[in-house]
């Protein structure tokens, strides 16, 4: 007769070997250290341990499964790499989502895509300390965000065939201006947003 404690075992044998195949992607293997973590009450390190890999790799691809559902598919998808997705991590939460369109739209490499959330890092870092000295909270806008911006800009204008603008404020915020020519105009891009 083969043990609960047996069965957990044999259970926990089999998910730790469908880990170590070769072809799982990044967002399969977050997931499986998450049932290793969830289900079967393994640490970071004791998941380390028995796969090979180090702590801090564990934590960082445990990490994947903190983004939203669109880039989580897009990963899933092949759209993105996992480096892209850890760049998208390491930018402000109210940046990840430009950053993912910006990746998936401008074609950012790995490296241009950490570049650009190190920019959004800076800005709101500056803004920040700004505060805190009593300055004036507005700030210009880094170089990489502001071309960020300008070809979210281009690429709405096409998709949408009309101009748009983006108002980028301090903190991140900002809003996307669109124009309409007359109400059925409107009346079609309502349509066409929703």
């Amino acid at each position: 007769m083969v043990s609960p404690d047996d069965s957990v075992g044999s259970l926990v044998i089999a998910l730790v070997e469908n880990v170590q195949r070769t072809d799982l992607n990044a967002l399969e293997l977050a997931k499986a250290y998450n049932q290793l973590n969830d289900e079967f009450g393994r640490t970071q390190e004791e998941i380390a341990k028995t796969v090979g890999k180090s702590r801090s790799y564990i934590a960082n691809t445990l990490r994947l499964l903190e983004l939203s559902d669109p880039i989580l598919g897009a990963l899933q998808a092949g759209s993105i790499t996992a480096g892209h997705a850890r760049a998208i991590l390491m930018a402000p939460d109210e940046a990840k989502e430009i950053l993912f369109q910006k990746i998936i739209s401008g074609g950012l490499s790995v490296r241009q895509a950490e570049r650009a959330a190190k920019a959004f890092i800076n800005t709101i870092n500056t803004v920040e300390k700004r505060k805190k000295e009593g300055e004036p909270e507005e700030i210009a806008i880094p170089v990489e965000t502001e071309r960020i911006l300008k070809e979210m800009e281009r690429a709405l204008e096409t998709a949408l065939n009309r101009k748009c603008r983006i108002d980028h404020r301090k903190g991140g915020s900002g809003r996307v201006v669109l124009e309409y020519y007359d109400e059925g105009d409107l009346e079609k891009l309502v349509q066409k947003l929703t």
